[in-house]
């Protein structure tokens, strides 16, 4: 094989010959003649098939001399296949996925053995000086110039002298002598594989074991136990059989060996619990094969649970609170094994729009109990555990457009009623499932083993209907696609949800409904900025341009004079990405920099708790107004809170925001902070592996702030670094022109007034149309937007017209002179806005020398 690692023949020996082929690919292409579950293979197009105990040499070649042996097998059994058989069979073990020929001679081998074999010795024993050029041919021992028999006896023993380890088919022990033999040997045989050592810990997960180990604490097998030990242990048997064809293959490709009765895949599973069980340092009783087998039979006896003889559990998990606090109403929803992928992708539940009336009938704060059907809704698809896999606390109900499920891609289907989660708790390997793809760019087998993830540790059917029955009677509601848990007077029922809550609670992880993974990729609807006013499609124009800028990963940065409503902007188009994109956007949150900020309250930093028993006060780590948007600080898990800095400029930016300089640039950061002993760890997504760690926060790709800045004080927009001005994308929102003519003018003040809802009289308009006017015309790039001129309005318009002039100059004092605060020309802006003739001067004069430190007067 030649080194290019995208060369065809490399690829291919890689598959077959060192990796290996599953048997069920196979089985219906052509009758195989090895038991193994994985076979090895080998082919080319020769048309006459090797004989029967020859052997193949493969090497790493390096041109026509470098290179050296790697494996040297033996052949079972070699044929001819006929064309049709043989292109079957190439497509079948993807050798056609990287070349165009077929390979009709199939060579199957046993065993396999790294070899020791010396390249330079051997070819000049041969007589020769390189290579073969030949892929495939066979060695002429007897050559002229060779010299092979004057050094080996025979082939045989040449053979015999460079076979090293072998490697395949593992030769497991016949039997394990004790547990800790089984346990030593497959410790090694995993660490010396390319398995990954902590798959089945990923599919557990260590408080599943930790809880495994409680239970098991004074169990003698075959003996009592109480109900919820029963419960523990009719877990641990599901997990065991929902996962024992997997095991099956992985004790073949260990060559694992077996223990008394159990066979290779049981003592696989003993063992690696054990081993996890070491590792995480339990409080409880360890698995051992009597155990284990008790278990897995069912020989032992379940007696009834004192508690659960008097007063209900007082179980804290948040669900059940949930329920015992607010009696809301409690849904059951059905559905197959692949729709609840989709579910979590984006952190709903959805609904035809035949059952409109039922999507309506939800309220937030309903519950509802997640049951996965056995069935998928596709032939091509693996049946799984048919139970329940979870329980939501349902939130805001919203429509949608765009196909999200499977079958609304590919059947035509239309879910467009949507119920989102507020809560999510699953009882899956939830960290094995990618929600960064949609289940259309998934394969067969990866939604097989996404499902197959997702049911891990479901509450089986027959085991709710059993408590569905103790708690009330009645059984599980399994039949229908959506149900109401009621008694038979029209109530709700709360026995039958919280008996399956309690036994689901030891399972059940807290999921965020945040998808981290999805971009925005959607567009603001004009809505979003009714009762504003935006003469010739301003407003229109300002929302396509944030749009554009999320859609292109920055973040918004709003500026323009005061008054022209950039807060009021920012606040609704983060009001309108909430409540359109919930599996994008938990929240949004409003804030004002200052000169103060530092990273502390940016970022986070150590503060006292509060003090313990002994008086004594503990620093820990605690979010800034940043970070607090990454997590939840109710549940511990994943948010998505857009945020709103007004005026940004205020904040010396260096000092604020330091290390998130390094996050908005896509890298992670380390921050000089711990907890639980582990350093605070800001992250992406794309550095991401599983849910987030306690101290890890994650920016979620959506995830943008909003900034807004006066063009008043523009010049300290230079003060901000370009690192920090290159992640923004700047959007201007500018005041309007305002006409000389006082007609024109007039006509603008009452379109303004018309959206604010309000209907000055004429003089009023005019008069405050004359003073926005002054204002804005009085200095270049110094003006005041509407909003200032809505206040003043406003203020005026609650006043007698004889008394205009005194309350238009107090209109200006309160809502124009703050904004005039250190602007260098302000007495020229003060003298135009003097000038018009509903303005009382005197007042005007005594509040500019307060207020701003200038006289009207020329010559002071």
């Amino acid at each position: 094989m030649k080194t290019e690692a995208d060369e065809p023949i490399r690829i291919n020996f890689e598959r077959t010959v060192v990796d290996g082929v599953r048997r069920d690919r196979l089985a219906d292409v052509c009758e195989l003649p090895l038991e193994y579950e994985t076979l090895r293979v080998w082919g080319n197009r020769e048309d006459i098939a090797a004989d029967t105990g020859d052997y193949l040499l493969f090497a790493d070649r390096d041109g026509r001399r470098g290179g050296e042996y790697t494996l040297l097998a033996r052949i079972d059994h070699a044929t001819i296949l006929n064309e049709e058989t043989a292109t079957a069979f190439t497509d079948a073990i993807g050798w056609g996925d990287v070349s165009d020929a077929t390979y009709q001679h199939v060579m199957f081998l046993d065993p396999v053995f790294e070899t020791t074999l010396e390249r330079e010795d051997f070819w000049e024993a041969l007589g020769f000086r390189g290579w073969p050029n030949d892929a495939f041919s066979s060695i002429d021992f007897e050559r002229d110039g060779s010299t092979f028999f004057e050094e080996y006896d025979s082939i045989s023993d040449f053979i015999a002298e460079i076979r090293g380890h072998k490697l395949y088919p593992a030769e497991p022990p016949e039997d394990y002598e004790t547990l800790e033999a089984a346990m030593a040997d497959i410790r090694t045989r995993l660490e010396d594989s390319d398995r990954d050592v902590s798959w089945l810990e990923t599919r557990l997960g260590r408080a599943l074991i930790a809880e495994w180990s409680a239970a098991l604490s004074g169990f003698k097998p075959s003996g009592t136990v109480s109900a919820s030990t029963a419960a523990t242990f009719d877990q641990l048997r599901r997990i065991c059989e929902s996962l024992e064809p997997e095991l099956v293959e992985i004790a073949e490709e260990l060559g694992v060996g077996s223990h008394y009765s159990f066979a290779p895949a049981k003592t696989l599973f003993l063992c690696w619990v054990r081993i996890l069980q070491a590792e995480i340092d339990h409080a409880g009783g360890v698995l051992s094969q009597p155990r284990l087998n008790s278990i897995l039979r069912d020989t032992y006896t379940v007696t009834a649970d004192e508690e659960s003889m008097s007063e209900p559990s007082d179980s804290s998990h948040p669900a059940i609170s949930h329920v015992r606090a607010s009696t809301p109403a409690v849904y059951k929803f059905t559905a197959p094994p692949d729709y609840w992928l989709t579910s979590v992708e984006y952190g709903a539940v959805s609904f035809e729009a035949d059952h409109r009336d039922r999507w309506e009938g939800i309220s937030e704060g309903d519950v509802a109990i997640l049951h996965s059907r056995g069935e998928p809704s596709d032939g091509d698809l693996s049946r799984q555990p048919n139970g329940i896999i979870g329980v939501g606390i349902l939130g805001e109900r919203i429509e949608k457009d765009e196909p999200w499920w499977r079958d609304e891609h590919e059947t035509g289907a239309h879910y467009p009623f949507i119920v989102t989660f507020d809560r999510l708790f699953l009882t899956g390997s939830i960290d094995d499932i990618d929600t960064s793809r949609s289940i259309v760019d998934k394969s067969i087998a990866e939604i097989d083993r996404e499902t197959a993830a997702l049911t891990t540790g479901s509450l089986s059917i027959d085991r709710a209907n059993g408590l569905c029955g103790d708690a009330s009677g009645k059984g599980f509601p399994v039949q229908s696609e959506y149900a109401t848990f009621r008694n038979d007077d029209g109530t709700i029922d709360y026995d039958r949800p919280v008996a399956l809550l309690e036994a689901l609670s030891p399972e059940l992880r807290e999921v965020s409904p945040i998808n981290v993974h999805k971009p925005y990729r959607g567009s603001i609807p004009a809505e979003t900025l009714d009762g504003l006013y935006f003469p010739e499609e301003q407003g229109e124009r300002i929302l396509e341009q944030i749009a554009t800028a999320l859609r292109s990963g920055k973040h918004v940065l709003l500026t323009g004079p005061p008054g022209t409503g950039k807060t009021e902007i920012a606040r609704r188009v983060c009001s309108s990405l909430t409540d359109s994109y919930p599996y994008l956007y938990s929240d949004y949150e409003l804030t004002t920099a200052t000169a103060d900020w530092s990273t502390f309250d940016t970022v986070g930093g150590y503060m006292p708790n509060e003090s313990d028993e002994s008086g004594s006060d503990e620093l820990a780590f605690t979010p800034g107004v940043v970070l607090n948007r990454l997590k939840n600080d109710r549940t511990g898990t994943q948010s998505n809170d857009l945020i709103v800095i007004d005026e940004l400029n205020r904040a010396d930016i260096d000092k604020a925001f330091g290390q998130l300089f390094t996050l908005l640039s896509g890298q992670s950061v380390q921050l000089p902070y711990t907890k639980n002993g582990r350093e605070i760890e800001l992250t992406t997504t794309g550095e991401l592996t599983g849910l987030p760690a306690d101290n890890q926060y994650v920016v979620p790709d959506s995830w943008r702030i909003f900034a807004t800045m006066n063009t008043y004080d523009k010049t300290s927009l230079y003060e901000m670094s370009y690192a920090f001005m290159r992640r923004f994308a700047f959007i201007r929102v500018s005041a309007p022109e305002l006409p000389s003519d006082d007609d024109q003018l007039e006509d603008l003040v009452y379109e303004y007034a018309d959206a604010w809802g309000l209907d000055p009289d004429r003089n009023v308009a005019m008069a405050t149309g004359r003073v926005w006017r002054e204002t804005n015309d009085a200095v270049e790039e110094r003006a005041i937007g509407p909003a200032i001129v809505k206040d003043i309005l406003r203020y005026v318009d609650q006043h007698p017209e004889s008394d205009l002039e005194y309350h238009l100059t107090q209109a200006v004092i309160s809502y124009v002179f703050p904004q005039l605060e250190g602007v260098p020309k302000r007495r020229q802006i003060v003298r135009e806005i003097a000038a018009v003739r509903e303005i009382d001067e005197l007042l005007l004069e005594q509040a500019a020398r307060e207020m701003l430190q200038v006289a009207l007067a020329e010559n002071e």
